[in-house]
């Protein structure tokens, strides 16, 4: 999708390839429908404004300034100091926690980020506050509905369920965010491989850590224990939530 940035805001549309599918249409219009209703609550870019022209639905967010871990890991390559990742987990766990637990008038949201990933989670450089970005994957309560069993999403992060053709769920987008912070972690992406469909079959069979390097990484920290906690190959495994993630780092 194409986007737009200015000095205060970002606009988002659709390419002209995409103004061709039904999905990329009903995806859009969900993301500014979602952001809206999200729009308070300081996890996600406030929604400045939408609508539909002769090209199709967009909108306008407030642009984030806060380092994606995309670009805080591109300025300095190798792996981020523990101390900061330390406060990042309670940061984005918080953020994540919000999201999931976001409702309205007529009851919960059900959001699922669906693509969390070192590009679509911003830390800020104390650590203290995290946006979750790109929520045009989102599965949520009046969201569109996928159920083709298409892979979407960014392979290197995926949790295993998911790459298996399962519907994501807050689960998985704990493994997912754990994930990504484990790229700051290392340094290095989580999953690589020769091929897309070798990377898929690795996500989905392959533990991301054996219990060794689950167990090396919670002797980091609080914050590293939980991340290893949400780094469980099998999701029944995974803290309940991610408020009872954060409830891992005070033990």
């Amino acid at each position: 999708m194409p986007i737009a940035h200015a000095e205060d805001h970002v606009d988002k549309r659709l390419s002209a390839r995409e103004r061709l599918e039904p999905e990329a249409i009903a995806r859009l219009r969900s993301e500014a429908a979602l952001l809206a209703l999200l729009s308070d609550l300081g996890v996600t870019p406030r929604l400045l404004a939408s609508g539909e022209d002769e090209l199709g639905p967009w909108h306008r967010i407030e642009r984030v300034r806060v380092p994606t871990l995309s670009d805080r890991l591109a300025r300095a390559p190798g792996p981020l100091a523990t101390a900061w990742i330390e406060r990042a987990v309670r940061a984005t766990l918080g953020a994540l926690a919000s999201l999931h637990e976001a409702a309205d008038t007529r009851g919960p949201l059900l959001v699922v980020h669906a693509d969390l990933s070192p590009a679509n989670v911003a830390i800020d450089d104390a650590a203290t506050r995290a946006v979750l970005l790109d929520l045009d994957l989102a599965w949520w309560r009046d969201g569109p509905s996928r159920l083709d069993g298409a892979f979407r999403g960014t392979i290197a992060y995926v949790a295993p369920e998911v790459a298996r053709g399962e519907p994501p769920t807050a689960a998985s987008d704990l493994f997912a965010l754990a994930a990504t912070l484990l790229h700051g972690v290392n340094g290095v992406p989580p999953r690589d491989g020769p091929s897309f469909a070798a990377l898929l079959a690795a996500a989905a069979e392959a533990p991301l850590l054996d219990e060794a390097a689950r167990g090396r990484l919670a002797a980091k920290g609080p914050g590293h224990a939980a991340l290893a906690a949400c780094l469980a190959h099998d999701p029944a495994h995974r803290p309940a939530s991610a408020r009872a993630a954060l409830a891992v780092l005070d033990g």
